[in-house]
């Protein structure tokens, strides 16, 4: 044991054994390897080469002398390797053995010493094609800057970075035909020498796959232009529209960066079209409107004009609802037009109403933004239990617009989404009453932590009219539930009518919401909610609703199951959603 001990110390000063005279220098002894838990003093790179000593030490060995000389010199060789690629060139590493039971442990001493730093960087251009604005462009850009710390995974995420932006601009076969990077400890001096090659132009649109539809459902969706300069942006762009149309499962967009055909390249698409049908059943349960079963039906190619009807019957405790929109394909405005027909009755809150609607509306999307211009003539049939039937009818004509800035569409942490709109009818236009409706909601998430959210919510709704009276319900407003005030029954905030609630013509409620994630999958809520409905504003009172719930993360949005109690219900209330942001 003593002649292997001293056989690591020889080994570690400068990997030059002598031969021991005593033949218990050739013994196999079992060794294994070890990282203090202080060496290296940088965190990041202690756990770097922890996962490589883990792997070291991963089969406890016996080692001769000799053998265990051979280990340290490769384990020397591959932490000296690890340590370059995070800017350490000079490291100081031992090795300590000690007896350790019937064997031997090793410890691993590594002093970094001082991190490269780049010290210049020279980013030049083969082809003088690439225009001067472009160069600095590519320069300014530039993501390994002088006295930024050399890693080899920044040199090489900068080079990709630039390679990317060249292609961007028009270069599809660009590449880099010098790159160095000179290491005089502590300085790292890099060189990229990019060749551009030629500029790209698009040619024809090669499909393949398109056998339901015509040719010009695919310029509905902004392809690129034959003549226009290739940008790589553009046919992704063209290839997330198709994707995400109502048509097409599966799309690819590309170009063979082939020099040759620079002055017109071909550009080809293949898709795979959807299933013209589809039929389903399903079944759910809301806290807000109880148990459900639903069949639903869907044409992609309604009347052979890539028409998309959509039609479900819905069957709930307090809600029965039956459907059926047409959605036209998109204008090359990117307009999208739609029409459809609705049958509504809702048991809910004590009042009993029936809802027959025709509609046409149009959405005008914009980015992450969106506008919606609609007309609709809806006829009502309402009574609060036991009491008299009252009709409604109104020809309404409304706009809307949605702003949207968030980092996730199902599961923001951080931005806000606002929502305004404006709708009316008037009496010399087939409706029972003049009034005008206003409505805005803003939901904001502010990150907290790594991983928590701080959610706030706040809506308000106003009808300006001289009284209720022949106006639908539809258009006025009830609070109370999911997404509104928890800890209240659902829609039970409003004006108390003999043995119901019906809707009022005002409408305040926010939210102040607070999600700590246990894990990337489970979270925990504490929420409280103020609000109610309305005809004035004297009437209007602070209805609170306080609680805590669970978070559980899926593909559309966290579901969330809250309990809540009503302070002025005095009543605990149990809320179940699915989170997905308005």
């Amino acid at each position: 044991m003593k002649s292997l001990a001293a056989a690591v110390v020889l080994c570690l000063a400068g990997f030059n054994l002598v031969q021991a005279q005593d033949a218990a220098a050739e013994l196999a002894v079992l060794t294994r390897f070890e990282l203090p838990q202080t060496s290296p003093a940088n965190p990041a790179i202690h756990d770097l080469l922890d996962k490589y000593v883990a792997e070291l030490s991963r089969m406890v060995e016996k080692n001769t002398a000799s053998e265990l000389q051979l280990r340290c010199f490769s384990a020397r060789k591959n932490i000296l390797e690890l340590l370059a690629t995070e800017g350490y060139f000079t490291p100081q590493i031992n090795f300590i053995s000690q007896s350790d039971g019937d064997g031997m442990k090793v410890q691993i001493q590594i002093d970094l010493g001082a991190q490269s730093k780049v010290r210049s960087v020279a980013l030049d251009f083969s082809d003088t094609a690439v225009s001067a604005t472009l160069q600095e462009s590519i320069r300014s850009q530039w993501s390994l800057p002088a006295g930024a710390p050399f890693r080899d995974a920044d040199w090489t995420s900068a080079k990709k970075k630039a390679l990317d932006n060249l292609v961007e601009h028009s270069y599809a076969t660009v590449k880099i035909s010098q790159s160095e990077a000179g290491i005089t400890p502590p300085f790292a001096d890099l060189t990229v020498v990019f060749d551009s090659g030629p500029v790209f132009y698009i040619g024809d649109l090669q499909v393949q796959g398109l056998q339901r539809y015509q040719p010009w459902l695919l310029e509905r969706y902004h392809p690129p232009q034959k003549g226009a300069v290739y940008q790589r942006e553009q046919l992704l762009k063209f290839q997330r529209e198709l994707q995400n149309s109502p048509y097409f499962s599966q799309v690819t967009v590309s170009v063979e960066p082939d020099p040759a055909q620079a002055q017109a390249v071909p550009v080809t698409v293949l898709i795979n079209e959807r299933k013209e049908y589809d039929f389903g059943l399903g079944a759910g349960y809301s806290s807000n409107t109880g148990a459900r079963g639903e069949v639903s039906f869907r044409d992609r190619d309604f009347i052979n004009d890539a028409y998309d009807l959509r039609s479900v019957i819905r069957i709930e405790q307090l809600r029965q609802i039956g459907y059926a929109d047409v959605y036209l394909p998109p204008r090359l405005t990117g307009y999208q037009d739609s029409f459809g027909v609705l049958l509504d009755r809702t048991d809910i809150a004590g009042l009993i109403t029936s809802t027959s609607s025709l509609g046409i509306k149009r959405v005008i999307p914009k980015e992450k933004n969106e506008t919606r211009l609609g007309v609709s003539f809806v006829m009502e049939k309402s009574s609060v239990r036991d009491g008299e039937t009252v009709l409604a009818k109104a020809l309404v004509s409304s706009i809307g617009w949605s702003w949207r800035s968030v980092d996730s569409q199902f599961e923001p942490r951080k931005g806000a989404i606002t929502q305004f709109d404006i709708g009316g009818a008037a009496r010399a236009l087939l409706s029972d009453q003049n009034f005008l409706r206003l409505y805005g909601k803003y939901q904001r998430w502010i990150p907290a932590g790594t991983r928590d959210v701080f959610i706030l919510r706040a809506e308000a709704g106003y009808v300006m009219a001289p009284d209720s009276n022949g106006i639908p319900e539809d258009y006025l407003f009830r609070a109370g539930g999911t997404n509104s005030v928890r800890g209240y029954a659902y829609q039970s905030l409003g004006i108390r009518q003999n043995n119901g609630v019906v809707g009022g013509r005002m409408l305040a409620t926010s939210t102040a919401e607070y999600v700590h994630w246990l894990n990337a999958d489970w979270g925990v809520a504490g929420f409280i909610d103020v609000g109610d409905a309305a005809n004035t504003l004297a009437t209007l009172h602070a209805n609170q609703g306080t609680g805590m719930g669970a978070r559980y993360k899926t593909p559309a949005g966290p579901i969330a199951l809250d309990l809540a109690y009503g302070r002025q219900s005095q009543q605990l209330r149990l809320d179940f959603s699915i989170g997905i942001a308005f």
